[in-house]
């Protein structure tokens, strides 16, 4: 019979990543399914799927490959971390040459897929023919340096010196004498010096390889090719474009295939220009690649009320838990939980623990099992409690978050500029960023690091005509120390602030936040030049 006891026990053991799962089930099992979210993921369209680490985009590309392969079709799954090697190795080595290590990334992306159409051949599935030529022009597959000649032609004079002896007969009789005489000698001499003119050029070279490919998918009994490249972003920024070009030269005109790839937005470089051409390298996003799904958006739950907003975020949150603890449970022989309700009912004290972890997550799937997990140990086989939650959160954000920031002390300078003014002064959590300044490296790796959440985009004001912001938050571990404290934030943009009602209506585009709200939106801003200035940090 199931008790407490056991389902923190279970919450232990469970996985948090989805790349540790290596059981087809279990990723079925453990996903939860939204009908908006598996029709977009489930589009023959090439396209991309946008998120933050943690929001479940490796689950989603895993769940989508065991869907396909379910019927009957072809997929690739390419783990850019794992399959090709991680931004510490070979393909980010500054001192190997840019062309050396795309065209080696390149060449591996593409043994893999070829390795994969292979096997099916073997196994009856397909024609080996075209598969072997692959063979033959995997060297047309480069990225060429092209430098300039310049023949260089200069004269040079050579100089000596010598002593001479001279003996005559005259009318006096013999005579000699000594000196010294200067002969000179001109040589010209030629020679060519290479030289680079306005920047190296790059250019990608795929021969006859479409066409070998082509062949080999018509051959193939299979309905649709998925190719899923998960963990893009892993891959060095310079190298990405090239990787792009190849997958839209190779496969993206072919009507059998297609690619679908998965990557952190503010670490992804899609093209190039190409120097003095209007022509580029790698792939134009709306036009060659679509944005299928952002994550970030998903787990956000938007919704056009406080109330609708609450009730999805509870749901979904309950469903996870509910399926990767039944999960556990039937892999272990166990009873399994019947119902939502009973896993509340034996898992917390009351709903509000529930919403308190949803919170404390800040939208973020594997962080809410992270900060489970730590709250089943602090609750010592008793119902979760809402402090337990919280103290858990407390253990979790320093031994992870904070953490990452030993190694980066200007974003621990920035972090605690933005607590100062944000939470301890306008007792916030969130706040309003001109979108011109959050590409800022520093602002960047926070959000990257799970400390800053985008909550809303592209947020416009009529007091403010012409610019626009991104809603920024505050990640819960930074101030969750202070709830029950005087000093702990008073709603999302402070006590003066509008509600989050209105906040929610404007954000979705109900209705403008009210002209009496303006003063406080203003003061909702965050001006960063002034902050980097104050913490001595470059603005850009």
């Amino acid at each position: 019979m199931l008790d407490t006891a056991k389902l923190l026990n279970i919450l232990q053991v469970i996985e948090k990543r989805a790349e540790r799962i290596h059981n087809d089930e279990h990723t079925i099992s453990t996903y939860v399914e939204n009908e908006i979210l598996t029709t977009s993921i489930a589009a023959r369209d090439n396209g991309v799927i946008y998120g933050r680490r943690g929001t479940g985009k490796t689950h989603t590309l895993k769940y989508l490959a065991e869907k396909e392969r379910a019927k009957g079709n072809l997929v690739v799954f390419i783990d850019v971390k794992q399959d090709l090697g991680s931004t510490g190795g070979w393909y980010s080595d500054s001192t190997i040459p840019l062309a050396e290590r795309a065209s080696r990334l390149l060449v591996d992306i593409i043994a893999m897929i070829q390795d994969s159409l292979i096997n099916d051949a073997l196994n009856g599935h397909g024609d080996l023919h075209p598969l072997n030529e692959i063979f033959d022009h995997i060297g047309e597959v480069m990225v060429v340096e092209q430098e300039e000649q310049e023949i260089f032609t200069g004269r040079e004079k050579e100089r000596s010196e010598a002593d001479d002896l001279k003996v005559g007969v005259g009318k006096s009789g013999l005579s000699m004498s000594a000196g010294v005489s200067d002969r000179s000698l001109d040589k010209s001499s030629e020679s060519i010096r290479i030289k680079s003119s306005g920047g190296v050029r790059y250019r990608v070279h795929f021969g006859a390889l479409g066409k070998l490919f082509k062949h080999a998918l018509e051959a193939h009994p299979a309905e649709q090719c998925w190719i899923l490249l998960d963990e893009w972003s892993e891959m060095p920024v310079s190298l990405q474009p090239y990787v792009a070009e190849m997958l839209r030269r190779i496969f993206f005109s072919l009507p059998k295939v297609t690619v679908r790839i998965a990557a952190i937005p503010h670490r992804t470089e899609w093209r190039i220009l190409r120097e003095g051409s209007s022509d580029y390298i790698g792939i134009e996003i709306g036009s060659d690649l679509f944005p299928i799904l952002d994550l970030d958006e998903f787990v956000i739950f938007p919704a056009k009320s406080k109330r609708e907003q609450k009730e999805r975020s509870i749901n979904f949150f309950q469903n996870l838990l509910f399926r990767h603890i039944n999960q556990e449970l039937k892999s272990q022989n166990l009873s399994e939980l019947d119902s939502l309700d009973q896993l509340t009912t034996l898992l917390f004290t009351q709903i509000t623990a529930l919403q308190e972890l949803i919170r404390a997550a800040e939208g973020v799937p594997r962080d809410a099992l992270s900060i489970i997990s730590k709250a089943a140990i602090i609750a010592n086989d008793e119902k979760i409690s809402t402090n337990d939650i919280r103290q858990g959160a407390h253990r979790v954000y320093k031994m992870t978050k904070a953490a990452l920031l030993s190694s980066a002390p200007e974003a621990r300078k920035l972090l605690d500029a933005i607590i100062g003014e944000v939470i301890s002064k306008k007792k916030a959590r969130a706040f309003l960023l001109n979108q011109e300044h959050v590409d800022h490296p520093l602002i960047r790796r926070l959000i990257d690091d799970r400390i800053l959440h985008i909550i809303k985009k592209d947020y416009s004001s009529a007091g403010v005509p012409g610019i626009k912001f991104d809603v920024l938050q505050i990640d819960y571990g930074c101030y969750v120390h202070l709830l029950g404290a005087p000093s702990a934030p008073q709603g999302i943009f402070g006590a003066e602030g509008p509600s989050e009602d209105t906040l929610l209506k404007a954000f979705f585009g109900e209705k403008e936040v009210p002209r009496d709200d303006y003063r406080a939106i203003r003061r909702a801003q965050l001006d960063l030049p002034t902050k980097l200035e104050a913490i001595h940090v470059p603005k850009t």
